[in-house]
């Protein structure tokens, strides 16, 4: 569900809720049952998300967390490790526990469920699809680029 007003845009499902900033970029990402807030900027969003993508190709991985495969019959030893870019977000999974530990390189770690796993990656997938939210991201993208005298990435330049 979306809601957006002057100042902020945010998403929200029954495991987490996903905030934008309208004024400073900032992302707040809210993980309901393990009750932390985790605030992110830009770089760090973006690498949650690419994380979260390449997880879901991995087709194996994929299977356990959307239990096509029973975790209960996963070799003990099977582990997933992925990490983001720049290792900002990383990501281990051991199907026997069915859990995934997401681990930031703020100095964050967080041990989710399977179904609270699932339900970050279908509020990811539903806030980057969204147009305004991804005009919010790039308009900050662009005055990131600006304010540093570097390239402007969102536009290839």
């Amino acid at each position: 569900m979306k809601t957006s007003t002057a100042y902020q845009i945010s998403f929200a499902n029954a495991f987490a809720d996903l905030y934008l900033d309208k004024e400073n970029g900032e992302v707040a990402l809210d993980l309901r049952r393990q009750e932390i807030t985790i605030y992110l900027n830009q770089q760090q969003y973006q690498a949650l998300v690419l994380l979260v993508q390449q997880s879901m190709e991995d087709e194996e991985f994929g299977d356990y967390i959307n239990w096509r495969k029973d975790p209960v019959q996963s070799d003990e030893n099977r582990m997933f490790e992925i990490c983001g870019p720049e290792h900002m977000a990383c990501l281990a999974c051991t199907p026997t526990y069915e859990r995934v530990k997401l681990t930031f390189d703020i100095g964050v770690a967080v041990d989710l469920s399977f179904a609270d796993y699932q339900g970050l990656e279908g509020l990811l997938k539903e806030a980057q699809a969204d147009l305004e939210w991804r005009r919010e991201l790039l308009r900050f993208n662009n005055l990131d680029g600006m304010s540093e005298g570097g390239p402007d990435v969102a536009s290839g330049e």
